[in-house]
């Protein structure tokens, strides 16, 4: 039998595979999978597992929110050996099964992830830590890692825009220098995100027809400094309806990227804190995780 190894967050998503373990193992074994079970004891520890057990097994999935998706693969980009990855969404937002077309429903998603269809997707660095789809600061940024899981548990999305609004008041400048191949400049900016998703903070990206998730490019979005609460909702205008020839931010595409800035910046890193940093250097690694998609863009091959 083919073996695999099931990394559950408990906790993620108002405790969402409570009740489903058992449905989800079943249908693995009429698979062909002999299933270990592994559920995390805090954080890391899925990085911890993953990185130190990739080489027994044929296939490695994970139950949790994005951020339990980072631990996993921040320890398969950590180990020589990287079988391919099957996800099972339990967590608040879940932007990365949108975009790997990934049901909610676990017992959906567990047929998915027990299938031979698989892509080998992009997978981005920040400075030494790894990232699955969005690395971002500035305005909303601390939102996700700020609003307690509780709050997120009963309120769901609804808890990341109220965090937002109450923010709005004090929305910081940062003078940043950006250098890549494709831009550089130097410029104030409230929020930036260089992101490879089809759906951010359960919204539609910029330009969501144009994404691939295994060309080797980040969408970046930089925005510049609101004067006034009017000129903020032609900015929110702008994002909304894509025009992505807006003056209001920058918007391109690039495979490596830096920002550098005088003073600390804190950024997230696919939802979670990532740290606060001077200097952040970001650069793809293109097609470096096989994962298992629901799309139908799969290799087909594993």
């Amino acid at each position: 039998m083919k073996k695999m190894l099931w990394i559950v967050n408990p906790h993620a998503g108002r405790g969402a595979m409570r009740g489903k373990l058992i449905d989800c193992i079943l249908t693995f074994q009429e698979a062909g999978f002999d299933v270990t079970l592994h559920v995390t004891e805090g954080p890391e520890d899925a990085t911890r597992v993953a990185q130190a057990r990739a080489g027994e097994f044929d296939r490695i999935v994970c139950a949790g929110g994005d951020g339990t998706l980072n631990e996993v693969v921040t320890g398969l980009m950590q180990s020589k050996v990287q079988p391919p990855l099957g996800y099972i969404p339990a967590g608040t937002t879940n932007d990365f099964a949108t975009s790997l077309g990934i049901p909610k429903v676990p017992a959906e998603a567990a047929a998915i992830a027990a299938k031979d269809r698989l892509q080998a997707l992009d997978i981005g660095r920040f400075n030494s830590r790894y990232f699955n789809y969005i690395a971002a600061f500035g305005v909303f940024t601390e939102v996700s890692y700020a609003t307690p899981q509780q709050t997120k548990n009963i309120f769901g999305r609804a808890a990341y825009i109220m965090q937002g609004v109450m923010s709005l008041a004090n929305i910081k400048e940062y003078r940043i220098r950006v250098n890549s191949p494709e831009m550089q400049t130097e410029d104030h900016f409230i929020y930036g995100m260089v992101t490879n998703s089809v759906s951010v903070g359960g919204f539609k990206a910029l330009s969501p027809d144009s994404i691939a998730l295994d060309d080797g490019l980040y969408e970046v979005l930089l925005v510049y400094p609101v004067d006034n609460p009017m000129e903020l909702q032609w900015l929110i205008n702008d994002l909304l309806t894509h025009n992505t020839e807006s003056t209001r931010f920058l918007y391109f595409r690039t495979s490596h990227i830096t920002f550098d800035s005088d003073e600390e910046i804190s950024w997230t890193l696919d939802g979670e804190f990532g740290g606060s940093e001077t200097h952040a250097e970001i650069k793809n690694y293109a097609r470096a995780i096989r994962f298992v998609t629901g799309g139908e863009n799969a290799d087909g091959n594993s």
